[in-house]
């Protein structure tokens, strides 16, 4: 079988902080384990570029003979908007390729948008406005709430904590203004607040295949090692500077001491976010538990990193699914689905 490994080669956004740039070199290690696999399982991986140039990029994939496309392109010319245009791409050459569609990347990167089809959907999400203008009239829900409680201010648009940082999380309108202005003038677009929820962080991972949807293991962020005086939040650091205090202090764990009835909320929450933001494939729904609201759907990731390292592979293997099982259930998951809609 051949198997087309269809990225970008971007190498940093078209805006954004200079830090930026480690985020989307990381793509790389990702797709060099989905090569190797291939390999493994008997089948032709073959390069093909999500080039800025459509046509160009069309004629590639055309030339490939794909009988199936690995979808990881995250950018094309360093706008992440553009994920969803490869989608359509390989929609529209009729290719069957992995994870989700256009449509669900469109509306889980535009995270206003996951919030408002969510919360029509009754899943739960923190308390959250946007802000356009650093010097706009803030919501009456921002002045309904008690002085001094946490806000993080963060990118409308952006995925893999881009423009997150402990600054991120303000108690005080001023900081709170400030924040807002470095987002809208450094990642050019409004900015999202949401309540900072203080409690217990998990994240699922879903695979689909001919039964369903399957939840995978819960994993939590273990904060234990925080820096004490800093407020505990996965930030671009925490993800992507193995030598920062914040990376080393927020490890991923098995959430394996949840209560049965904590563990089936979660899990029930993330599948219905799952759905309803119309992801296929794979991918993780970010969550908080509220100390009465119960689960917080705080980010939706389709498509999120399947190295062999990453969450979703490390739930793969805890709920008994080695690393070539696991990208073998996501091909063929992909070619189920082209197949049903052919």
């Amino acid at each position: 079988m051949r198997v087309g490994i269809f990225e970008s080669r971007d190498t940093t956004l078209a805006h954004g902080a200079a830090h930026d740039a480690a985020a989307v070199s990381a793509v790389g290690d990702e797709s060099r384990a989905i090569r190797e696999t291939c390999r493994a399982l008997g089948w032709t991986p073959i390069d093909v570029e999500a080039a800025v140039d459509p046509l160009r990029t069309l004629q590639d994939l055309r030339d490939a003979r794909p009988d199936v496309v690995f979808q990881l392109a995250e950018s094309i010319g360093g706008e992440a908007r553009f994920e969803a245009a490869a989608a359509w791409l390989l929609e529209w050459a009729r290719i069957p390729y992995t994870g989700s569609g256009p449509i669900a990347l469109t509306l889980a990167l535009e995270k206003p948008r996951t919030r408002a089809v969510l919360t029509a959907a009754g899943v739960a999400t923190p308390i959250g406005f946007v802000v356009e203008q650093a010097d706009e009239a803030l919501p009456a829900v921002f002045a309904t709430r008690r002085a001094g409680e946490a806000w993080i201010v963060k990118p409308t648009r952006e995925d893999a904590s881009h423009g997150i940082a402990l600054e991120s999380v303000v108690r005080s309108e001023k900081a709170l203004r400030e924040r807002a202005a470095y987002v809208i003038e450094t990642y050019r677009q409004p900015a999202l607040v949401e309540e900072f929820v203080e409690g217990r962080e998990f994240n699922v991972s879903l695979i689909d295949d001919s039964e369903g949807t399957t939840a995978l293991p819960i994993a939590e962020i273990d904060y234990s090692q925080f820096p004490s005086d800093a407020p505990r939040l996965v930030t671009f650091a925490a993800k992507w500077d193995p030598s920062s205090a914040e990376y080393q202090g927020s490890t991923p764990i098995a959430a394996d001491d949840l209560p049965t009835t904590v563990a089936r909320s979660v899990r029930h929450v993330a599948l219905a976010a799952y759905r309803a933001i119309g992801l296929a494939g794979y991918g993780r729904i970010d969550l908080r538990l509220h100390p009465t609201r119960g689960p917080l759907v705080l980010d939706v990731n389709p498509n999120p990193d399947i190295s062999p390292d990453a969450g979703l592979a490390r739930a793969a293997a805890r709920g008994g699914l080695r690393y070539e099982e696991l990208i073998a259930r996501i091909v063929r998951d992909a070619q189920r689905r082209a197949h049903k809609t052919a």
